[in-house]
């Protein structure tokens, strides 16, 4: 890793655990943990949990006042997390372990997962790329420096013996807005991206572009964690019965749109619409949403991969991620329902 991303990365992850030390102390001043709870999300279909249980008013039922607010991308929302702005996230599994080992397991735990699948490696309609080696000299991008799909793509490099060019490499690989990467591959500036859903079937609708690799073609059984729900530790230490309620409210909203997926379908797209304040045409949301799993699982096995994938790239420390995932909730709701 050069100097360059060694310090882009660094910039986060140190002023983040900064954050994390000093957060603690500070939030006492303001109000004690879980007099309020404010819960980040991403308006993407990956979050589509999130997007229902706002449509549908359940967090209304938890027992404190709910204040979601809406991220771009895990590197912001874990800045949030970090400074205290928010108690709670849906995010990807590599921001996730990241806040966890960064900050030596005080800032965050994974209570549950959210979802997975509905992310690919798309490419421009003529950017002349048939296989890894046409990926040579190519422009290429992801949402963000240092998340989910950030670390795939940069894997799916390594393991084709290429390389960005902070590696040494002739890939060049940019931290790139969904909304931007849009725009860029539509004109031919961009030859292609690993993005997330509904930016996945966005993309090949609205800019003629292709899947070059889907990534459920790289997990065993192709199925991979693409967002997991996240809390502080404070919170969970604190008020294990406010994110026991958290929890229970998310299987119960998986379980519902499992049974209920056209219902379901119609509130992602209403959640995206007062997000963006434009509609997905209807082709668009149904692909996407098809290539998405609600699901509470947090897939432990998987989100230790991600993390072996950003540490292989030097994004982060030596250190297990096995005890992020706080599975006592989970657990207290499984018994519950025996």
């Amino acid at each position: 890793m050069t100097r360059l991303v060694n310090a882009l990365v660094n910039t986060f992850v140190l002023g983040a655990a900064l954050c994390a030390l000093i957060a603690g102390g500070c939030r006492s001043t303001r109000e004690p943990p879980g007099t309020r709870l404010r819960i980040g999300f991403f308006p993407t279909v990956t979050h589509g949990a999130a997007l229902i249980a706002l449509q549908r008013g359940t967090w209304k039922s938890l027992p404190v006042p709910v204040e979601p607010r809406a991220f771009g991308a895990g590197p912001e929302a874990m800045e949030a997390l970090f400074a205290g702005a928010i108690d709670a996230c849906f995010v990807g599994p590599m921001p996730a372990a990241n806040a966890f080992l960064r900050s030596h397991g005080e800032a965050i735990v994974i209570v549950a997962g959210a979802a997975a699948n509905g992310a690919a490696f798309v490419v421009g309609k003529d950017s002349g790329i048939t296989s890894p080696e046409s990926l040579h000299g190519k422009r290429l991008a992801a949402p963000q420096l240092g998340n989910t799909q950030d670390v795939a793509l940069r894997i799916y490099l390594e393991d084709h013996g290429l390389r960005s060019r902070e590696r040494g490499g002739d890939v060049q690989v940019m931290p790139i807005s969904n909304p931007d990467i849009l725009t860029l591959l539509r004109t031919g500036k961009l030859d292609g991206a690993w993005v997330p859903e509904p930016w996945v079937s966005r993309l090949q609708i609205e800019a003629g572009a292709r899947v070059f690799v889907d990534e459920r073609d790289r997990w065993p059984e192709r199925r991979f964690p693409s967002a997991v729900l996240v809390v502080t530790r404070q919170l969970a230490d604190a008020r294990p019965d406010l994110v026991r309620a958290l929890v229970q409210s998310h299987v119960a909203t998986v379980e519902w749109a499992r049974a209920h997926p056209d219902e379901a379908l119609k509130l992602v797209g209403d959640a995206l619409f007062e997000q963006a304040h434009k509609r997905l045409p209807p082709k668009v949301l149904a692909e996407a949403f098809a290539h998405v799993e609600l699901t509470a699982d947090p897939m432990p096995a998987a989100i230790e991969k991600v993390a072996a994938d950003a540490r292989r790239l030097g994004y982060l420390p030596d250190g297990s991620v096995r005890d992020a995932i706080d599975l006592r909730f989970l657990n207290y709701i499984a018994v519950q329902h025996d």
